[in-house]
């Protein structure tokens, strides 16, 4: 292990870690990144990580509920979660009109 690496953001001698850098390399492989960077992409945008974080404090809210939160119209909301539902994010149900 490098000892001269901890406290700095370069390393003075080039060295590794191998178990650490097997075990991020088998991370990489066995996990979906693209799929995380597209969720990270779509909550780029501040209305809806509003949108998100509304959506994380609460069970259940409606489209209606989730633009008065946000300070929002409903048509604005609307487009904004159906962004989120590209990336398979939130679960959505539909109810009535």
């Amino acid at each position: 292990m490098c000892g001269g690496c901890m406290t700095q953001e370069t390393c003075d001698i080039y060295c590794y870690d191998e178990q650490k850098v097997a075990h991020g390399i088998e991370l990489l492989a066995t996990n979906d990144v693209r799929g995380m960077a597209k969720i990270f992409k779509a909550l780029a945008d501040e209305t809806r990580m509003k949108i998100a974080y509304a959506l994380c404090q609460e069970e259940e809210l409606c489209v209606c509920d989730v633009a008065n939160i946000i300070n929002s119209t409903v048509a604005n909301t609307s487009h904004h979660l159906r962004l989120l539902k590209t990336v398979d994010w939130p679960g959505t149900e539909k109810r009535g009109n």
